[in-house]
């Protein structure tokens, strides 16, 4: 009996916390006016796919891929990263707007920035990364299937893959 209290107050808990931190990642994407008013407007410059797994336990990973659509062709890629904040296993399947890429070759690199979702089952969420060449992208979750909470800060490495 008392197993069962244990587990129903931390399923509370995790709802009572997953639910208006959904709410809120849905509709927030990080605005570069806010983050850093010291920087030019972010300027629309192509879009991307990504395909992520990511475990996080405090200290976290995540592994995948995608496609980066600029100057009408397609460049596919790979990423890697290490994040702080958050617990559970998702898989995600984004859309992502990049910002400020006028040059293809800076691209790749090492992206920093913040993320926000929660996933019972399927959920949403929302990040911004931005690399040392001002390149800017916004993603949010079209999919996100597992069991995850987190609100922190990541790093990414993206690199093409030929």
């Amino acid at each position: 009996m008392r197993n069962k209290t244990i587990i129903a107050a931390i399923l509370s808990t995790f709802i009572g916390i997953a639910l208006p931190l959904s709410a809120f990642a849905d509709d927030t994407v990080l605005d570069n006016s806010v983050t850093n008013p010291d920087k030019p407007e972010l300027v629309e410059s192509g879009t991307m796919e990504v395909e992520a797994t990511q475990v996080r336990l405090i200290l976290g990973g995540s592994k995948g891929a995608g496609v980066l659509h600029f100057n009408g062709k397609d460049y596919n890629f790979k990423l890697s990263g290490a994040s702080v904040g958050g617990v559970g296993v998702t898989s995600v399947k984004a859309a992502c707007t990049v910002y400020n890429l006028n040059d293809i070759s800076d691209f790749p690199g090492t992206y920093s920035g913040g993320s926000v979702g929660a996933v019972a089952v399927e959920g949403v969420g929302a990040s911004s990364w931005e690399n040392t060449k001002n390149v800017v992208i916004n993603c949010k979750a079209e999919t996100a299937e597992g069991l995850a909470l987190n609100l922190g800060l990541n790093a990414v490495t993206v690199e093409f893959d030929n």
